[in-house]
């Protein structure tokens, strides 16, 4: 046919590829950084899930009163752990208290911002979802707190603290050292989430 035009057979361009594809050999060929490869899209959505996650907890914290209080209370808990020198399982008890009270709060405010965003007026369900949610929250304060009275009141630590008879290591087993490393987190999150109000207080 004379009409026929011939067109070469060449690779496709690079904007006709399909974009997962075009946004592989982009990443692919990112320039390296002092000899090391730039990081894999997974590899970037891996700790981008990680950030999303801190700046979760930073919004509860700088948002909700009830998880200001927890991490106020975990602070000197976290710091009494290390004056009076527990053991290693009173240590693992005491996180996993912490956690347990920062964690059903992080719950209770999810359940709380899905019950207003599904049904923004009143309703009987979703009172009731809310109560069970705090209900939550409360019992593993109370338990946590109980714990707490348990531990330190044993062998006369409430009156080792009040008279201030305690002594800090900088340094000491793994346990202490991981609690020395949340203690210093707990801090710092606490600080990031009264900038993080402050900011969004001045809009």
């Amino acid at each position: 046919m004379e009409n026929q035009q011939e067109h070469p057979i060449d690779d496709p361009p690079l904007t006709q590829t399909a974009p997962g594809v075009r946004r592989e050999r982009h990443d692919r060929s990112l320039a390296v950084l002092d000899g090391f490869p730039a990081p894999s899209p997974r590899v970037r959505a891996f700790f981008k899930s990680f950030v999303f996650a801190y700046f979760g907890i930073l919004h509860v914290v700088a948002t909700q009163r009830n998880m200001g209080v927890h991490c106020v209370i975990a602070i000197p808990t976290l710091l009494a752990t290390q004056l009076l020198g527990l053991t290693w399982m009173e240590n693992t008890v005491v996180l996993l208290c912490v956690a347990l009270v920062l964690a059903c709060e992080l719950v209770n405010t999810s359940i709380e911002e899905l019950c207003d965003v599904i049904s923004p007026e009143y309703h009987p369900s979703v009172r009731r979802a809310k109560d069970a949610a705090a209900g939550m929250v409360l019992i593993s304060a109370i338990v946590s707190a109980a714990i707490g009275l348990i531990l330190f009141t044993r062998e006369g630590r409430f009156d080792r603290l009040l008279r201030w008879n305690v002594a800090w290591h900088w340094g000491g087993s793994v346990d202490s050292i991981l609690i020395k490393l949340i203690l210093l987190g707990h801090i710092w999150l606490f600080v990031h989430a009264w900038i993080y109000r402050r900011r969004a207080a001045q809009g």
